[in-house]
């Protein structure tokens, strides 16, 4: 399980007050831009080593996620007092290098309780800390907590999957929820050479 820094606590109990840089407008995207990236054994860049993301472009071809595969040893209900935090037992994940300070979530609702980015049917990307609030007070069914983000400017992601650094796989759902996810990359990163041996091509071609 990946091991987080022991300021978590001390970042946590401040994430409400903490807002993301983000639109307080719920943005639906169009599922072609949602895919997974799956970083390529022997990616140096510690950040995104044997990751999983999920990503989705904007419309200006930037691009925004959450890593999937990287839990910490610690939940919400472990680390905040109080009952609202008490069922939240799973662990909460490391979801990029991106404003450490601040807690997200992916989520599973026929209904969005705020802002938030629609990435494939009924799964949602909350980065509003409002939204977070109203999903921790009345929770879906599914949900997963993570602290930070992983973004990049517009041509950035491009030109690191030109260079080789990233697979890219479409998403889906199970995979984000994944109870253990200790295999994830290396099933992703079999799925997708699978992909490319049998298609000749990945579907890099929705990436701007």
């Amino acid at each position: 399980m990946y091991r987080f820094a022991g300021v978590l606590l001390l970042t946590l109990v401040s994430i409400l007050p903490v807002h993301a840089q983000t639109s307080d407008q719920a943005v639906a995207q169009d599922a072609s831009r949602t895919l997974f990236l799956v970083a390529r054994p022997g990616l140096p860049d510690p950040n995104f080593r044997e990751t999983v993301v999920l990503i989705t472009q904007d419309e200006n071809a930037g691009a925004i996620g959450v890593i999937i595969n990287r839990p910490t040893n610690h939940s919400l209900a472990e680390l905040l007092p109080g009952e609202r935090f008490r069922r939240f037992t799973d662990p909460v994940f490391v979801g990029g290098p991106v404003n450490l300070n601040g807690l997200f979530a992916v989520f599973h609702a026929n209904k969005l309780p705020g802002a938030a980015i629609t990435l494939l049917a009924d799964l949602h990307l909350a980065l509003h800390p409002d939204t977070v609030d109203m999903l921790i007070k009345n929770p879906p069914v599914a949900i997963r907590f993570f602290t930070g983000y992983a973004g990049w400017a517009p041509g950035q992601l491009r030109s690191e999957i030109d260079r080789g650094d990233w697979f890219v796989a479409d998403a889906d759902a199970d995979a984000v929820f994944r109870k253990d996810s200790s295999h994830l990359w290396r099933d992703m990163v079999q799925r997708a050479r699978a992909v490319h041996a049998e298609a000749g091509w990945l579907p890099c071609c929705a990436l701007r």
